[in-house]
């Protein structure tokens, strides 16, 4: 993970391009700890995005299917609820610039951000129920945000477009794959225009239910360790070596 200050922003950047940016412990835990230290310093807008051709793949099936208990599996979702904590108890506007695909975990993280901003070749999907799985986000966050549109989002597993998660309401603008920091730069100077002191009140009225989060996350811990989601993701896994 990467974090960059660029004036009074901060660039938190998923950084492991080679398996998609998919979230690990390690990768958990450092966006926990980087939301809290933009939200403690100077920073007046935090911006999220991936660095290579996804903003985040979700969750790495590769560690989750090496979790050997219930013990194990509840270690490591307390680390993904650690981030989720960071994220509902920002204090400035988060601004998710979606360089790629967002699957998973990658997507729900989406459901947090204040502002999203997408590239049209952007894919978009949350399709843990393939895996054995749930999305804890999605379901507990999602129906507020977003109301009976993101039933078809996690009973599909389906991948939209970047102008269908525009029309869910996922996504609020679409760029073309080049204007992306163009148009992240346009979000931050309105934000920049506006009373520091109102932002951070605006934001703590629109604070999610983080109670909530956390039951279905140690659902999701329990799920893990089924044999039916411990043979999807084995049978997910050999796919990949395939190819």
């Amino acid at each position: 993970m990467i974090y960059e200050k660029r004036g009074n922003v901060s660039w938190i950047i998923f950084n492991r391009p080679e398996r998609l940016n998919a979230l690990d412990r390690e990768s958990w835990d450092s966006l926990s700890k980087l939301l809290k230290k933009a939200n403690e310093d100077d920073t007046r807008v935090i911006v999220l995005t991936g660095n290579g051709r996804a903003f985040s793949s979700g969750d790495d099936i590769y560690a989750m299917y090496e979790l050997k208990d219930v013990d194990e599996a509840k270690d490591f979702f307390l680390t993904l609820y650690s981030a989720i904590e960071s994220l509902t108890e920002l204090e400035k506007p988060l601004i998710c610039a979606v360089n790629g695909l967002a699957y998973g975990g990658g997507c729900e993280i989406l459901l947090f951000c204040d502002v999203t901003i997408a590239v049209q070749s952007a894919k978009f999907s949350i399709p843990e129920a393939k895996l054995g799985l749930i999305p804890p986000m999605a379901i507990t966050i999602g129906p507020l945000a977003l109301g009976r549109r993101i039933n078809r989002l996690v009973l599909t597993g389906e991948a939209i477009t970047a102008e269908e998660a525009k029309i869910l309401g996922l996504v609020d603008y679409v760029v073309p794959d080049d204007k992306l920091i163009e148009e992240v730069n346009r979000v931050i100077e309105m934000i920049n225009q506006l009373d520091f002191y109102s932002l951070k009140t605006i934001k703590r009225w629109l604070r999610k239910d983080k109670k909530m989060v956390e039951k279905a996350i140690m659902e999701l811990a329990l799920l893990s360790q089924t044999e039916s989601a411990k043979k999807r993701m084995k049978e997910f896994i050999d796919s990949r070596k395939k190819t």
